[in-house]
């Protein structure tokens, strides 16, 4: 059995009592939250999870496709650090477009501060994953017939990080009538706080709440929610689903441009997600897999490809050769 000090047993009581104190009552203000939501005009309605036939219809000849990236670095500090990137756009037939990335420091010209640097770095592994994510999403709607493609993520951090290549994306979609859906797994928003002006212990000394936090709980399995109030992406409309038992929600962004075609995309979304899943469609899930780049690949290229001694000198910290 795992011997834990005293002070960390201490502490961690405090700690769930303090979290307890603060978090703890959320199950018996659902039912006003979600009040709250429909004196707002919130939209809740039950989706369909659509049989083969129904989904075969509405895709007809057309491909469903799903985006999703990785990236990966050698072990190191800044700078020492080779990024390694690749993104992956799939059809459920089985066509594939990849794209293929690496990057490091070492090889800029500093002219920052060091933290400034940092942030730097942390803005180009951002700019470089959503490029490769759009540049494979590009391909497949040039090459393909695509009826709708869903991406890992909010489509907003698209226009953030690569706005030249998304507003291409997004016109190329508009033009070739490519529905585009972003699914947030970790919902990062806090739009609905804001208008349901709500008192509750979470929200007390806050200067906002999470919208995953708000609605933990409060959609029922297989619902979504749309709050017109809500919407302030630019660009996109987002709507919040619980598509399986688990109770936070996920977020389905669309283009403002295709709301007619909202819920049909989150039935969709729905349907092939299962049902005691964590909520996430398991065709995105199978593309998050296969794409990712894992320990063994980057140790493996790093071993194959880069001098020896220079792996040595540059990429092999210290610690990597404790002996205990």
């Amino acid at each position: 059995m795992l011997e834990v000090p005293r002070h960390f047993i201490e502490k961690m009581t405090k700690l769930d009592s303090e979290l307890r104190m603060k978090y703890g009552n959320k199950q018996r203000i659902n039912s006003t939250i979600r009040q709250s939501i429909f004196d707002k005009n919130g939209h809740f309605r039950q989706m369909s999870r659509n049989e083969a036939g129904f989904l075969s219809n509405w895709i007809g000849e057309l491909e469903v496709a799903a985006v999703d990236g990785s990236v990966n670095q050698t072990k190191g500090e800044h700078p020492h650090i080779i990024y390694f990137f690749q993104a992956l756009a799939r059809t459920i037939r089985g066509i594939e477009k990849w794209e293929f990335d690496i990057y490091t420091p070492l090889l800029e010209e500093i002219e920052e501060t060091s933290s400034e640097e940092i942030e730097s770095q942390k803005r180009v592994r951002s700019s470089k994953m959503a490029e490769l994510e759009l540049m494979v999403a590009k391909a497949m709607m040039e090459e393909g017939s695509i009826k709708l493609i869903l991406m890992d993520g909010s489509l907003t951090h698209y226009a953030i990080d690569a706005p030249k290549l998304w507003q291409e994306v997004r016109e190329l979609a508009l033009l070739n009538h490519v529905l585009i859906a972003g699914v947030t797994e970790e919902v990062g928003t806090s739009f609905l706080y804001q208008v349901l002006e709500l008192e509750f212990n979470e929200a007390r000394g806050q200067q906002l709440v999470y919208d995953r936090d708000l609605l933990f709980g409060v959609l029922k399995q297989g619902e979504m929610l749309y709050l017109d109030k809500a919407q302030h992406k630019p660009q996109v409309h987002t709507a919040w689903l619980r598509p399986s038992t688990d109770p936070a929600v996920i977020g389905v962004d669309i283009l403002i441009e295709q709301k007619q075609e909202m819920n049909r995309i989150c039935d969709f979304v729905y349907s092939i997600t299962p049902k005691e899943g964590r909520g996430i469609p398991i065709f995105l899930d199978m593309v998050d897999r296969d794409v990712r780049i894992t320990d063994k690949l980057v140790e493996a290229l790093v071993e194959q490809y880069i001098d020896p001694e220079l792996t040595r000198r540059l990429f092999s910290p210290k610690r990597t050769h404790r002996l205990y």
